[in-house]
């Protein structure tokens, strides 16, 4: 059969999208359609699992990418979006047709799900590019999601393991793209997908009770008709009722045998003409009694991903209703501030993360997943990533403010600042008068690029924090010669003993680490007083031990060690001897009655043996 003849006889797939293609008289619908047969020869051989030819896949992703308004070329790359890796067709075969615009979003539709997946160096680089190109061109995010959409929806014609598989990528990748794109119908949907998939028992005892609640509809058809009737029609591009997740409303519930009302179910958007949002809000207000502690003006102070709406919820004679209210503009405005955000953090990374590991984690971790929103008992709201911890949520609400902070709380229990707050957490914040310099520890405890850079920045910037961990790497290694394992013991002896040196003890291993400060000279005055403030005696026995020891140096190290104590230490030697069963140690038990005669000798030490000296001592009157 020619090819040409059996993609006519799918034309019933089209004629679907073409539907929503003619509510728009500006695009060119025989430029799509020659889109369609392109795509339908290409895929001519190929069936999806449930049966049905391939190419009703691309013209489902097409519709669901012309829907959202999106322009022509997003259209036509829908259609091909699966075509140069799937099919023989080329890059260059599209270029010669529809051009380098789209041959860019299909390109970049090939690579992308591969990037995401690993850390491999050549997908990273691959990502690298792809979301470089994307920092001008977001079209690329917008239809893989609609192709994710749609392949979710056909799940069921996978198998168990592949359907858990994609529902759990879905959830971590794109229901965060959806959610920080503002698309609210695309991630209800995928949420719906995810939840059904990954928890199959509580969403169908949660899909039941939301149909069963059948009542439900006649009233929200005499909400909207109610709410019209109080709106001046001039004020009102339209009024529609939407459905919250199945996901949300079971965790809004919680309990499985909890009733549900009409509120649990659906919200009402109000989409007012030009920017009268405020007028309509004001009319509302005047016919019905709003619940006040549930307002919000995102209109005047948006979120922080460009979301701008009025949230209320008013009660009427058929209950208590959410209503969100939104200026005409206020979808495209928001869509133009997430891509400027998304550009910046992007652009941001790609300039500074060098490793592609470290690059790959935080696009796919925090700029492409979902986020959680929490509060300050103020008020204050804030999205941060999933996995964020408490100092992360004060760095990003407060910058430099938190570093004033003494004290926090979430359900009147004291968190430390590692703790990790969960969606809707209230955290009461209480700040002292005394300013707080950046620990060393807290680079182990943010998780996020953005927390990070702000303390980074506080130390002085990148110069100094590569410093500090330099520092830090010369420092640790005498952490564990003396057993020394909580930094907050360190700190108290730093903060009581040297700070008049150097500010902190963070300031003194950046000294070490651009080299304005040795080793040995800090070492030196730190380790004896926290050694020895752990005694009041004057003189300690110590028993040095070099274990895993190549046995052919074994000799020279033995010789050097001895002209060492010989040269420093001529008077005090107790023994040395050297132990080959079971590990290769050389043991010296010495009395020193001066910590410094022993930090002398073991930096000389560390010259010959650079890693694995353990040092157990045991107090003793001289």
């Amino acid at each position: 059969m020619n090819k040409k003849m059996q993609t006519s006889q799918w034309e019933h797939y089209f004629n679907s999208l073409k539907t929503t293609l003619e509510t728009n008289p500006n695009i060119d619908i025989d430029l799509i359609q020659k889109a369609f047969y392109f795509a339908g020869d290409a895929h001519s051989a190929q069936y999806r699992r449930s049966g049905e030819p391939y190419i009703m896949h691309p013209t489902a992703v097409a519709k669901i990418v012309a829907e959202q308004g999106l322009g022509i070329e997003s259209i036509i790359a829908a259609f091909l979006h699966d075509t140069v890796e799937d099919t023989k067709v080329s890059l260059q075969d599209i270029i010669d047709t529809f051009g380098k615009d789209v041959a860019f979003l299909v390109d970049s539709l090939s690579h992308f799900d591969n990037t995401l997946k690993t850390t491999d160096k050549k997908d990273v680089q691959t990502l690298r590019k792809i979301l470089f190109s994307m920092s001008k061109d977001f079209r690329t995010v917008y239809i893989k999601i609609a192709d994710r959409l749609h392949n979710m929806s056909t799940l069921k014609h996978m198998p168990p393991e592949k359907q858990i598989k994609k529902a759990i990528e879905t959830q971590k990748i794109y229901i965060g793209l959806a959610k920080n794109l503002n698309l609210w119908k695309w991630k209800t949907a995928l949420e719906n997908h995810c939840f059904k998939y990954l928890e199959p028992q509580r969403y169908k005892i949660f899909d039941e009770k939301i149909n069963a609640a059948n009542r439900h509809n006649e009233k929200i058809q005499n909400i909207i008709k109610t709410l019209k009737n109080s709106l001046t029609p001039s004020s009102l591009k339209s009024l529609t009722a939407h459905k919250y997740s199945t996901l949300e409303i079971a965790n809004e519930l919680k309990r499985e045998d909890s009733f549900i009302d009409i509120n649990n179910i659906y919200f009402i958007e109000i989409l007012s003409s030009g920017k009268k949002a405020y007028e309509n809000l004001s009319s509302l207000h005047s016919s019905f009694k709003s619940f006040d502690t549930r307002f919000k003006d995102y209109l005047s102070k948006p979120k922080e991903n460009g979301y701008n709406a009025i949230h209320t919820t008013i009660f009427t004679d058929f209950g208590l209703i959410d209503i969100k209210i939104k200026n005409e503009d206020s979808f495209s405005n928001s869509q133009k501030y997430n891509e400027k955000q998304w550009v910046e953090k992007i652009l941001l990374r790609e300039k500074n993360l060098k490793d592609d590991s470290i690059f790959h984690n935080s696009i796919v971790g925090e700029v492409l997943s979902d986020s959680i929103t929490v509060y300050s008992s103020h008020g204050e709201e804030i999205n941060i990533p999933q996995n964020s911890t408490v100092l992360d949520f004060l760095l990003l609400l407060y910058g430099k403010r938190a570093f004033l902070v003494g004290n926090v709380y979430i359900q009147d229990k004291l968190v430390s600042l590692d703790y990790n707050p969960t969606h809707k957490d209230i955290l009461e914040v209480l700040f002292t008068s005394t300013t707080s310099s950046v620990r060393l520890d807290w680079f182990s405890i943010v998780t996020s690029y953005e927390a990070k850079q702000i303390l980074i920045n506080e130390l002085g910037g990148e110069q100094n924090f590569e410093s500090l961990m330099k520092g830090y790497e010369e420092f640790k290694y005498w952490e564990k010669v003396f057993d020394i394992s909580s930094l907050d013991y360190i700190y108290k002896y730093y903060e009581k003993y040297l700070q008049p040196e150097y500010d902190s003890f963070e300031k003194a291993l950046i000294a070490i680490g651009n080299k304005t400060l040795t080793t040995k000279e800090f070492v030196s005055k730190l380790i004896p007083i926290t050694i020895f403030s752990k005694s009041s005696e004057n003189s300690h026995n110590f028993a040095l031990k070099i274990k895993d020891i190549d046995s052919t140096y074994v000799e020279q190290i033995l010789e050097i060690m001895s002209k060492l104590l010989k040269k420093n230490l001529p008077k005090h030697i107790s023994d040395i001897h050297y132990v080959s069963y079971g590990e290769n140690s050389i043991i010296i038990r010495y009395f020193f009655s001066d910590m410094n005669d022993l930090l002398s000798f073991l930096f000389e030490i560390k010259q010959i043996v650079s890693k694995n000296i353990k040092i157990k001592y045991t107090t003793s009157q001289g």
